[in-house]
């Protein structure tokens, strides 16, 4: 039996602590794709996915256009614990600046795992049968909240811009 969590018609359903502690409605991102990533900023993938997202973000989300959002679960249960100080400062040293919000640390599975990641894990459950094995799973929304893919950080880059031009369309 499916939980109602599991039943959720979007994202927008749910909402996040920011690093600030503010519960933050999802809802805001209506009418955008969002890409949905945990994350650690000491994993060995960290340039190489957000090499693969700024591009995505400078295209995308601009003063005058707001296509695309990603959102930033740091998740240490699979490396070591991080400050929010440090999360901040390792992106705005890598990237150039923030290209997505991040949100207070999660874990993706057990019982602790967020509705949020519940939800998406039950839509789009991978080889792994709903269980996230490694940072840097992302997962693509349409812009009404519904996830339509699980991709790890091995996509290639024009495969990613390719999905997500698509349902900007």
């Amino acid at each position: 039996m499916q939980s109602a969590t599991e039943k959720g018609k979007s994202i927008f359903e749910f909402t996040a602590t920011d690093l600030n502690g503010n519960e933050v409605s999802l809802d805001r991102y209506q009418g955008s794709v969002c890409l949905i990533v945990n994350f650690s900023t000491k994993d060995a993938a960290f340039e190489k996915v957000l090499g693969l997202l700024t591009p995505l973000v400078r295209k995308y989300h601009t003063e005058t256009r707001k296509d695309l959002n990603v959102l930033f679960f740091p998740c240490f249960q699979f490396g070591s614990k991080e400050t929010p100080d440090e999360i901040v400062q390792r992106f705005e040293s890598s990237s150039g600046g923030m290209i997505g919000e991040i949100f207070t640390e999660i874990e993706v599975n057990g019982s602790k795992a967020p509705g949020l990641y519940k939800y998406l894990k039950a839509k789009k459950p991978g080889n792994c049968g709903g269980f996230i094995n490694s940072n840097f799973t992302i997962f693509l929304t349409d812009r009404h909240g519904v996830p339509v893919e699980r991709l790890n950080a091995g996509i290639h880059p024009y495969t990613l811009e390719d999905m997500v031009e698509n349902l900007l369309r």
